[in-house]
């Protein structure tokens, strides 16, 4: 009951954002914006958005081995498209995340490891979204509201920082807590493995930057490519949390508002929100075909009611 609550719930929230900008929006304007989109930067975007699903992997699979879970790239690859297709395809009806929790599960990993795997992937993912916004903030960040300017700024660097400490923290405690659960997740608090999954978090957020840059191009915008690492990192946080159905609505509002902020009509950033998820939905094809070599259906419930009990 409580699974079918949030479903709709979230739902609710997609539908209710998109209708919101289809009032707003000239059906005729979008579909003139979205048919002259020039394809070889589009093909750009899909080679930036391949290296952003393969580092996104290689992070994960790091993480894994810090937690103690060691397997191939090709087996982590695998299993993170899965789980890409899973959100892309089927949003809200079974996350991606909770997808490859049941398969490290499955092949011997710890339920903590494979959890805590999970959460460190996505925390530094966000932590170089917002070492993005406190760079890029003060730079380009003129076109928006000075409010909402400092507030993102303070946030943003509180956050940072207030991280680093608490890894310094945690670290600190690590010799003196032997508990296995604490062990575990604090195995990532060593300065070398939070500066390296750090920065390959940094490098996942600027792949996905470039990415959404080269379909702006491929849609003639006319905006420099500093202010997407201003705006595009907002987005991917917004839409990533879980309040939508795999971010519908919410990514197509937030570049909405900020390309309306630089002058471009609301069917310039509905039509880039579609580019960003119709280039997505090709890595989701890509793990709906590697989810339909994983095995027979024969005993996959049961797999799965293993995980989610």
């Amino acid at each position: 009951m409580r699974k079918r609550l949030t479903f709709f719930l979230k739902l609710a929230v997609s539908v209710g954002l998109l209708a919101y900008l289809f009032r707003q929006t000239d059906f005729h304007a979008l579909w003139q914006t979205l048919r002259h989109v020039s394809l070889p930067p589009l093909f750009v975007a899909v080679f930036f958005m391949a290296l952003f699903q393969l580092v996104s992997a290689w992070r994960w699979k790091v993480v894994a081995e810090f937690l103690g879970f060691s397997r191939s790239y090709a087996y982590f690859l695998r299993i993170y498209l899965v789980g890409v297709y899973f959100n892309t395809f089927l949003p809200g009806l079974l996350g991606g995340d909770l997808v490859r929790v049941f398969y490290l599960v499955r092949d011997g990993c710890g339920k903590s490891a494979a959890s805590f795997s999970i959460l460190y992937d996505r925390g530094f993912g966000l932590l170089g979204a917002l070492f993005l916004l406190a760079v890029f903030l003060p730079l380009e960040g003129d076109f928006l509201p000075p409010l909402a300017r400092k507030v993102l700024f303070l946030f943003s660097v509180a956050f940072l920082v207030g991280t680093v400490l608490l890894a310094v923290f945690l670290r600190f405690l690590r010799s003196r807590i032997s508990h296995e659960l604490f062990q575990t997740a604090t195995a990532v608090t060593r300065p070398d493995r939070f500066a390296l999954l750090f920065f390959l978090g940094l490098t996942v957020q600027v792949l996905y930057n470039i990415h959404v840059f080269f379909l702006g191009e491929g849609l003639g915008l006319e905006v420099a490519w500093p202010r997407y690492f201003l705006f595009v990192p907002l987005m991917g946080i917004l839409a990533s949390l879980p309040v939508s159905l795999g971010g519908f609505g919410v990514r197509e509002g937030t570049l909405s508002y900020f390309l309306g902020l630089l002058g471009y009509s609301t069917e310039v950033g509905v039509a880039l929100g579609f580019l960003v998820y119709g280039v997505n939905l090709l890595a989701g094809l890509a793990g709906w075909v590697l989810y339909l070599r994983t095995g027979s259906e024969e005993g996959r419930e049961e797999r799965w009611s293993s995980v989610t009990s």
